[in-house]
Protein backbone atom coordinates (compact mmCIF):
# COMPACT_ATOMS: atom_id res chain seq x y z
CA UNK A 1 0.00 0.00 0.00
CA UNK A 2 1.19 3.49 -0.88
CA UNK A 3 1.71 5.55 2.30
CA UNK A 4 0.21 9.04 2.32
CA UNK A 5 2.90 11.68 2.69
CA UNK A 6 2.68 15.19 4.10
CA UNK A 7 1.73 17.92 1.66
CA UNK A 8 3.71 21.10 1.30
CA UNK A 9 0.70 23.13 2.50
CA UNK A 10 0.55 21.22 5.80
CA UNK A 11 4.29 21.58 6.32
CA UNK A 12 4.19 25.33 5.63
CA UNK A 13 1.28 25.89 8.01
CA UNK A 14 2.90 23.87 10.79
CA UNK A 15 6.17 25.76 10.38
CA UNK A 16 4.33 29.09 10.62
CA UNK A 17 2.43 27.91 13.69
CA UNK A 18 5.66 26.64 15.22
CA UNK A 19 7.30 30.03 14.81
CA UNK A 20 4.30 31.79 16.36
CA UNK A 21 4.11 29.53 19.43
CA UNK A 22 7.85 29.78 20.05
CA UNK A 23 7.64 33.58 20.03
CA UNK A 24 4.51 33.63 22.21
CA UNK A 25 6.12 31.17 24.59
CA UNK A 26 9.19 33.36 24.96
CA UNK A 27 7.05 36.45 25.62
CA UNK A 28 5.09 34.66 28.32
CA UNK A 29 7.53 32.22 29.91
CA UNK A 30 10.70 34.32 29.85
CA UNK A 31 9.13 37.77 30.33
CA UNK A 32 6.25 36.69 32.57
CA UNK A 33 6.24 39.95 34.48
CA UNK A 34 6.29 42.23 31.43
CA UNK A 35 3.16 41.23 29.52
CA UNK A 36 1.78 44.78 29.71
CA UNK A 37 4.45 45.91 27.25
CA UNK A 38 5.43 42.67 25.49
CA UNK A 39 2.18 40.80 24.89
CA UNK A 40 -1.27 41.22 23.38
CA UNK A 41 -2.93 41.63 26.78
CA UNK A 42 -1.80 42.18 30.34
CA UNK A 43 -1.58 39.01 32.43
CA UNK A 44 -1.37 38.91 36.20
CA UNK A 45 0.01 37.25 38.25
CA UNK A 46 3.20 36.32 36.38
CA UNK A 47 2.62 32.63 37.18
CA UNK A 48 -0.38 32.67 34.82
CA UNK A 49 1.81 34.08 32.04
CA UNK A 50 4.45 31.43 32.74
CA UNK A 51 1.78 28.70 32.66
CA UNK A 52 0.53 29.87 29.27
CA UNK A 53 4.09 30.27 27.99
CA UNK A 54 4.88 26.68 28.95
CA UNK A 55 1.82 25.55 26.98
CA UNK A 56 2.94 27.49 23.91
CA UNK A 57 6.45 26.07 24.07
CA UNK A 58 5.10 22.55 24.50
CA UNK A 59 2.93 23.14 21.43
CA UNK A 60 6.10 24.20 19.64
CA UNK A 61 7.69 20.87 20.53
CA UNK A 62 4.63 19.06 19.16
CA UNK A 63 4.41 21.01 15.91
CA UNK A 64 8.12 21.24 15.11
CA UNK A 65 8.73 17.58 15.92
CA UNK A 66 5.79 16.44 13.81
CA UNK A 67 6.70 18.64 10.85
CA UNK A 68 9.99 16.75 10.44
CA UNK A 69 8.09 13.56 9.61
CA UNK A 70 7.25 12.55 6.06
CA UNK A 71 4.26 10.28 6.74
CA UNK A 72 0.89 11.95 7.29
CA UNK A 73 0.07 9.36 9.96
CA UNK A 74 2.96 10.69 12.06
CA UNK A 75 2.12 14.37 11.50
CA UNK A 76 -1.67 14.16 11.94
CA UNK A 77 -1.41 14.24 15.75
CA UNK A 78 -0.46 17.95 15.56
CA UNK A 79 -3.31 19.16 13.38
CA UNK A 80 -6.73 18.65 15.09
CA UNK A 81 -5.64 19.90 18.52
CA UNK A 82 -4.08 23.04 17.05
CA UNK A 83 -7.31 23.72 15.17
CA UNK A 84 -9.39 23.13 18.31
CA UNK A 85 -7.18 25.43 20.38
CA UNK A 86 -7.31 28.16 17.74
CA UNK A 87 -11.12 28.02 17.62
CA UNK A 88 -11.47 28.07 21.41
CA UNK A 89 -8.98 30.91 21.78
CA UNK A 90 -10.70 32.93 19.08
CA UNK A 91 -13.92 32.52 21.05
CA UNK A 92 -12.18 33.65 24.25
CA UNK A 93 -10.76 36.63 22.37
CA UNK A 94 -14.19 37.67 21.11
CA UNK A 95 -15.74 37.38 24.58
CA UNK A 96 -12.98 39.49 26.16
CA UNK A 97 -12.19 41.70 23.18
CA UNK A 98 -11.96 44.83 25.31
CA UNK A 99 -9.00 43.40 27.24
CA UNK A 100 -6.72 43.21 24.21
CA UNK A 101 -4.26 45.97 23.39
CA UNK A 102 -5.08 46.85 19.80
CA UNK A 103 -2.88 49.92 20.03
CA UNK A 104 0.15 47.64 19.88
CA UNK A 105 1.66 45.35 17.26
CA UNK A 106 1.23 42.36 19.59
CA UNK A 107 -2.51 42.90 19.91
CA UNK A 108 -3.06 43.01 16.17
CA UNK A 109 -0.71 40.06 15.58
CA UNK A 110 -2.73 38.01 18.07
CA UNK A 111 -6.00 38.90 16.37
CA UNK A 112 -4.71 38.17 12.86
CA UNK A 113 -3.28 34.79 13.88
CA UNK A 114 -6.40 33.53 15.62
CA UNK A 115 -8.73 34.75 12.90
CA UNK A 116 -6.60 33.20 10.17
CA UNK A 117 -5.57 29.85 11.66
CA UNK A 118 -8.99 28.11 11.87
CA UNK A 119 -10.02 28.54 8.20
CA UNK A 120 -6.46 27.93 6.99
CA UNK A 121 -6.25 24.74 9.04
CA UNK A 122 -9.52 23.44 7.60
CA UNK A 123 -8.40 24.29 4.05
CA UNK A 124 -4.97 22.71 4.46
CA UNK A 125 -6.49 19.61 6.06
CA UNK A 126 -8.90 19.25 3.13
CA UNK A 127 -6.02 19.56 0.67
CA UNK A 128 -4.04 16.97 2.62
CA UNK A 129 -6.91 14.50 2.38
CA UNK A 130 -6.65 14.72 -1.42
CA UNK A 131 -3.07 13.43 -1.28
CA UNK A 132 -3.14 9.82 -2.46
CA UNK A 133 -2.24 6.96 -0.16
CA UNK A 134 -3.18 5.60 3.24
CA UNK A 135 -1.79 4.91 6.70
CA UNK A 136 0.81 2.24 7.35
CA UNK A 137 -0.37 -0.58 9.64
CA UNK A 138 -0.22 -0.13 13.40
CA UNK A 139 2.75 -2.12 14.66
CA UNK A 140 3.56 -0.70 18.09
CA UNK A 141 0.39 -0.30 20.19
CA UNK A 142 0.56 1.63 23.44
CA UNK A 143 1.08 -0.45 26.60
CA UNK A 144 -2.17 -0.99 28.48
CA UNK A 145 -0.94 0.83 31.60
CA UNK A 146 0.10 3.86 29.57
CA UNK A 147 -3.29 3.94 27.86
CA UNK A 148 -5.05 3.89 31.23
CA UNK A 149 -2.97 6.74 32.64
CA UNK A 150 -3.52 8.85 29.51
CA UNK A 151 -7.25 8.21 29.58
CA UNK A 152 -7.51 9.30 33.22
CA UNK A 153 -5.45 12.43 32.57
CA UNK A 154 -7.55 13.27 29.52
CA UNK A 155 -10.73 13.10 31.61
CA UNK A 156 -9.27 15.34 34.33
CA UNK A 157 -7.97 17.85 31.78
CA UNK A 158 -11.27 17.94 29.90
CA UNK A 159 -13.39 18.44 33.00
CA UNK A 160 -11.06 21.10 34.40
CA UNK A 161 -10.85 22.87 31.03
CA UNK A 162 -14.61 23.00 30.56
CA UNK A 163 -15.04 24.24 34.12
CA UNK A 164 -12.57 27.08 33.49
CA UNK A 165 -14.18 27.95 30.17
CA UNK A 166 -17.80 28.09 31.23
CA UNK A 167 -18.20 27.76 34.99
CA UNK A 168 -16.00 28.98 37.85
CA UNK A 169 -12.30 29.36 38.61
CA UNK A 170 -12.28 29.79 42.39
CA UNK A 171 -10.93 26.25 42.82
CA UNK A 172 -7.75 26.89 40.80
CA UNK A 173 -4.56 26.96 42.92
CA UNK A 174 -3.92 30.64 42.22
CA UNK A 175 -6.05 33.67 41.39
CA UNK A 176 -7.39 33.93 37.84
CA UNK A 177 -9.38 36.59 36.03
CA UNK A 178 -12.27 35.59 33.74
CA UNK A 179 -9.99 36.03 30.72
CA UNK A 180 -7.05 34.06 32.09
CA UNK A 181 -9.43 31.39 33.36
CA UNK A 182 -10.82 30.86 29.87
CA UNK A 183 -7.38 31.08 28.26
CA UNK A 184 -6.12 28.27 30.51
CA UNK A 185 -9.36 26.36 29.93
CA UNK A 186 -8.78 26.47 26.17
CA UNK A 187 -5.35 24.95 26.69
CA UNK A 188 -6.59 22.21 29.02
CA UNK A 189 -9.35 21.13 26.63
CA UNK A 190 -6.88 21.08 23.74
CA UNK A 191 -4.33 19.04 25.71
CA UNK A 192 -7.11 16.60 26.61
CA UNK A 193 -7.88 16.32 22.90
CA UNK A 194 -4.23 15.47 22.18
CA UNK A 195 -4.26 12.76 24.87
CA UNK A 196 -7.47 11.33 23.42
CA UNK A 197 -6.01 11.46 19.91
CA UNK A 198 -2.98 9.50 21.11
CA UNK A 199 -5.34 6.80 22.38
CA UNK A 200 -7.18 6.72 19.05
CA UNK A 201 -3.98 6.44 17.02
CA UNK A 202 -2.71 3.69 19.37
CA UNK A 203 0.69 3.43 17.73
CA UNK A 204 3.88 4.60 19.39
CA UNK A 205 5.49 5.56 16.10
CA UNK A 206 2.58 7.79 15.11
CA UNK A 207 2.42 9.73 18.37
CA UNK A 208 6.04 10.17 19.45
CA UNK A 209 5.79 13.93 18.84
CA UNK A 210 2.84 14.15 21.24
CA UNK A 211 4.76 12.36 23.99
CA UNK A 212 7.73 14.71 23.54
CA UNK A 213 5.39 17.69 23.87
CA UNK A 214 3.67 16.13 26.89
CA UNK A 215 7.00 15.69 28.67
CA UNK A 216 8.05 19.24 27.83
CA UNK A 217 4.74 20.59 29.12
CA UNK A 218 5.08 18.87 32.48
CA UNK A 219 8.70 19.94 32.99
CA UNK A 220 8.06 23.55 31.98
CA UNK A 221 5.00 23.84 34.23
CA UNK A 222 7.05 22.50 37.16
CA UNK A 223 9.69 25.15 36.44
CA UNK A 224 6.95 27.81 36.43
CA UNK A 225 5.77 26.58 39.83
CA UNK A 226 9.31 26.70 41.21
CA UNK A 227 9.73 30.28 39.95
CA UNK A 228 6.48 31.55 41.45
CA UNK A 229 5.86 29.16 44.33
CA UNK A 230 4.74 32.03 46.59
CA UNK A 231 1.79 32.70 44.24
CA UNK A 232 0.15 29.31 44.79
CA UNK A 233 -2.38 28.54 47.51
CA UNK A 234 -0.61 25.94 49.63
CA UNK A 235 -1.12 23.20 50.77
CA UNK A 236 -3.98 22.67 48.30
CA UNK A 237 -1.61 23.38 45.39
CA UNK A 238 0.17 20.09 46.02
CA UNK A 239 -2.60 18.30 44.10
CA UNK A 240 -1.86 20.54 41.11
CA UNK A 241 1.89 19.94 41.40
CA UNK A 242 1.33 16.20 41.63
CA UNK A 243 -0.83 16.18 38.50
CA UNK A 244 1.68 18.26 36.55
CA UNK A 245 4.46 15.91 37.65
CA UNK A 246 2.36 12.99 36.40
CA UNK A 247 2.13 14.65 32.98
CA UNK A 248 5.91 15.03 32.84
CA UNK A 249 6.37 11.40 33.89
CA UNK A 250 3.79 10.13 31.39
CA UNK A 251 5.40 12.08 28.56
CA UNK A 252 8.83 10.71 29.43
CA UNK A 253 7.36 7.22 29.72
CA UNK A 254 5.85 7.55 26.26
CA UNK A 255 9.07 8.92 24.72
CA UNK A 256 11.20 6.09 26.14
CA UNK A 257 8.65 3.44 25.20
CA UNK A 258 8.44 4.75 21.65
CA UNK A 259 12.21 4.74 21.28
CA UNK A 260 12.46 1.17 22.52
CA UNK A 261 9.73 0.13 20.10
Amino acid sequence: MHVRTVSGAVRALLLAEGLFVLIAGAQLFVFSGRTEELFAWTISPPLTAAFLGACYWAAGVLVLTAVRRDEWARVRIAVPAVLLFAVLTLGVTIVHFDRFDLDSFFGWAWLVVYVAVPPLSVLVWALQMRTPGGDPPRRWPLPRALRLVLALQAVVLLVAGIALLVLANDWWPWTLTPLTSRAIGAWLVSIAAIAAHVLVEDDLRRVDAAFAAYAALGVLELIAVARYADTLDWPGAWAYVGFVASIAATGLWGVLTARRA
